[in-house]
């Protein structure tokens, strides 16, 4: 029997570290990466394999993974690309927002290729990413691009489905000479909705953790581990520190890091019934962030700091959440601005909020960047706190001209 055709989109640190780890010590599925950085895929190709390190955060146990058998596909070829998708029984995207357009692009003209050649049989897209409404943005674009038959096609053999893919990878440099491998921490399972097209009898990875409610824990996710996982970068960034540990060493900014945590995770519960962890698992999150394992740059924490900061994402998100359930946002807000405050010539979205601010002002840099829209209540007084952070974080480096 042929083996079921896995099809990762993105063969990063979560695309290689995470989806390509899973499926490849699962067995018995045929993988393909597909990205569109060229060289990546033929190095892999050339190399044929990479490492993955699994790190036990808190024991410092180690475990690698050696991946190999799979195939490369440059996005760019689109017939094979098209090819390889629309012979996948499962398709796992791991990319950033900015290329979620390109990718659902794909998905609709995958529906057509596999109805011009007939293939009835159910695929399942495993979306992944740190987005909330990951699947509604997904399902609408997608059908958005398709006839009405199309669509209807879609609808009986495809599905797709949120995942939370949470392991924490990063670039590990040369490892016994491959210089594609991974590090990461060591979750062996991967939370998927409970929605996948298969009929009775389907085995499903045994790694996946068929759950309802993944859009929900999504929204846990990034509103309070990415929240503080972020206030902790850029807080960092701004005291000069290179290091998430350091950054979290620094008791004010572990303790303002923390209160801001604390903010989200009150609207949370507020709005949605989400417990706040009790003491113990507040100090095991704490623990794996200051780890002596794993020393995460602070730099990859705060890249791409315009879609961190946008409404939706993890400062904007739980603080307009708060501010609706009655909860003032103050640290939360705080820990944003720090998003403002700082710029690395490296970081091109830095040094455009940079620009921002030096030619529009803080009032309308913080409205561009955040994507805010002021005739919502809401976001006029995110706005207005969001401004008021800012130019108190600056000071004394930004001195009103009035002042000087």
């Amino acid at each position: 029997m042929e083996p079921e055709r896995v099809v990762i989109v993105g063969a990063g640190q979560t695309g290689r570290g995470m989806f390509g780890a899973l499926f490849f010590e699962e067995g018995g599925y045929r993988i393909t990466f597909a990205d569109t950085d060229s060289r990546l895929m033929d190095g892999l190709r050339e190399q044929g394999y990479y490492t993955v390190e699994e790190k036990d955060l808190l024991s410092g146990d180690v475990r690698r993974v050696r991946v190999s058998g799979f195939e490369c596909v440059d996005v760019h070829d689109r017939d094979a690309y098209l090819d390889a998708l629309a012979r996948a029984s499962y398709i796992a995207t791991a990319v950033f927002p900015e290329s979620f357009e390109d990718v659902a692009s794909v998905l609709a003209d995958m529906v057509r290729v596999r109805m011009e050649r007939g293939i009835d049989a159910p695929v399942a897209v495993i979306l992944g990413g740190n987005f909330v409404g990951l699947r509604a943005y997904f399902q609408k674009a997608i059908e958005g691009a398709l006839s009405d038959a199309e669509r209807a096609f879609a609808a009986a053999h495809m599905a797709l489905a949120t995942s939370k893919a949470n392991r924490k990878v990063v670039n590990a440099g040369t490892v016994d000479g491959d210089r594609f491998a991974l590090t990461g921490d060591n979750k062996s399972v991967l939370p998927v909705e409970d929605r996948l097209p298969f009929g009775a009898g389907h085995r499903c990875p045994s790694f996946f953790q068929l759950d309802s409610n993944v859009e929900l824990s999504m929204i846990e996710k990034i509103w309070s581990e990415n929240l503080i996982h972020c206030s902790l970068g850029f807080m960092g960034a701004c005291a000069g520190y290179e290091t998430v540990n350091e950054a979290i060493e620094d008791e004010r900014i572990g303790s303002l890091a923390l209160y801001a945590w604390h903010e989200g995770r009150r609207a949370l519960d507020s709005a949605f019934g989400i417990v706040i962890p009790d003491t113990a698992a507040i100090k095991v999150m704490m623990e794996k962030f200051d780890t002596p394992f794993f020393h995460d740059r602070i730099a990859r924490i705060v890249r791409q700091p315009m879609r961190k900061l946008k409404k939706g994402d993890r400062f904007l998100g739980p603080a307009i959440l708060c501010i609706k359930e009655g909860i003032v946002p103050y640290f939360i807000v705080r820990a944003a601005a720090h998003g403002f405050c700082y710029t690395d010539e490296q970081e091109p979205e830095s040094v455009e909020i940079a620009r921002l601010i030096e030619n529009e002002g803080v009032d309308e840099a913080v409205r561009i960047v955040c994507d805010l829209d002021l005739s919502v209540v809401e976001e006029r007084i995110a706005h207005e706190m969001l401004v008021d952070a800012v130019r108190e974080v600056a000071c004394p480096r930004w001195v009103p001209p009035a002042l000087r």
